[in-house]
């Protein structure tokens, strides 16, 4: 019934082909191609976001017109990332960006002019994280005091071993660093 309307399949979302195919043809942007279990996984450096981010916009085969969400993952020892996820709604299909860090406070551009819904999201994993977005037209905290400088999702946040004995994982407090 949806396909008669013109509209993109009900059901199961699964990786897209036809996205990677048209990834595969921004050539000039560095990046490696994977997939999650509904979604396409571009993962890129931060110095290439923008400019991917600007194709997935501009790319008629693309369309991504909508920024889902941007999550910040803490992998300490090995480093940090970031996660965008996009949405088109003219052919329904997702896509999700990864964007590897170090560890510390590292440094990503803004996608706040492409999407401004990135605004909150990104002063979040900021305000979260410790990630610092470059170009951001307003990087003050959402939940935090202005004044305040710790990063509650950090694993190395001092609360970390405290939270876990409070039921939030099990076993030990603290990972092992």
């Amino acid at each position: 019934m949806t396909a008669l309307l013109g509209l993109p399949p009900i059901g199961r979302q699964a990786p897209s082909e036809d996205v990677a195919e048209a990834l595969r043809e921004l050539t000039a942007i560095e990046f490696q191609i994977g997939e999650t279990a509904t979604d396409i996984d571009v993962t890129v450096a931060p110095a290439q976001l923008t400019q991917l981010v600007e194709a997935l916009q501009a790319r008629p085969k693309l369309a991504f017109d909508f920024l889902r969400n941007i999550v910040g993952i803490d992998f300490t020892p090995e480093g940090m990332a970031l996660k965008y996820q996009f949405y088109s709604f003219r052919w329904g299909h997702g896509l999700q960006v990864t964007v590897p860090t170090s560890v510390g406070h590292p440094r990503v551009p803004s996608i706040v002019r492409f999407y401004p819904a990135a605004d909150w999201h990104e002063r979040e994993a900021a305000e979260m994280f410790g990630f610092v977005f470059d170009g951001h037209p307003n990087p003050k905290n959402l939940l935090l005091e202005e004044d305040l400088h710790i990063h509650p999702l950090l694993k190395a946040h001092p609360l970390q071993p405290a939270e876990i004995l409070q039921g939030i994982e099990e076993g030990p407090p603290g990972f092992k660093i």
